[in-house]
């Protein structure tokens, strides 16, 4: 069926602070030998995921819905301001984690809310989050068995990563699996507020 694929929301963060997102995964990497490092062309935070058979267009469509309300956010009432990365942490926990990420200094709950508002535009369509807990966040590297990544997260350290931003749009993207790890196009972008 045409129009339908793997998919998923993300805000892409602009060049200057992938530039210093690199920067911390090079101070990170030495301590995760042989973990399967992100690339800097895969380097989102993602909002929702939608599945392997989402309907490409009714989500753009959808999309549209939250570029209109984007400024308050909907009922949550949050404007739109600054995000920061900073801190990296890990899934499922440092001693035993198999993602390693990057984290907000500044801003979470900003991305929190319009994650929460893009959940309520896919309501409709049958694609709700999955129900866990919604932690904002930039993938830096994946382990195949459970490693410990404390000294990986403290070479990262607690401070801010680069400079503050403003999420300006959200983009659907399409994500087709590979052997060599997946490759993302973006099928939409709807600017925000």
């Amino acid at each position: 069926m045409q129009g339908v694929a793997r998919a998923f929301v993300a805000v892409v963060p602009p060049g200057e602070v992938l530039d210093a997102v690199e920067a911390a995964m090079v101070r990170a990497r030495p301590h995760v030998p042989g973990a399967r490092w992100s690339t800097r062309e895969k380097w989102h935070v993602t909002l929702q995921f939608l599945g392997d058979y989402a309907d490409l267009d009714a989500a753009a469509a959808a999309l549209e819905q939250v570029g209109l309300v984007a400024g308050g956010l909907g009922s949550e009432g949050v404007r739109f301001g600054g995000v920061r990365f900073g801190g990296a942490g890990a899934f499922a926990r440092s001693e035993r984690a198999t993602v390693l990420w990057l984290g907000f200094a500044a801003g979470a709950g900003l991305l929190e809310a319009l994650a929460a508002t893009v959940g309520e535009a896919f309501s409709p369509l049958g694609l709700s989050p999955d129900g866990r807990p919604f932690v904002p966040h930039l993938t830096l590297a994946r382990m195949r068995a459970p490693r410990d990544v404390r000294r990986a997260i403290s070479a990262v350290g607690r401070g801010p990563v680069g400079p503050e931003w403003i999420p300006d749009a959200v983009a659907l993207m399409e994500s087709t699996l590979r052997r060599e790890g997946p490759r993302y196009r973006v099928h939409a972008e709807i600017p925000l507020g």
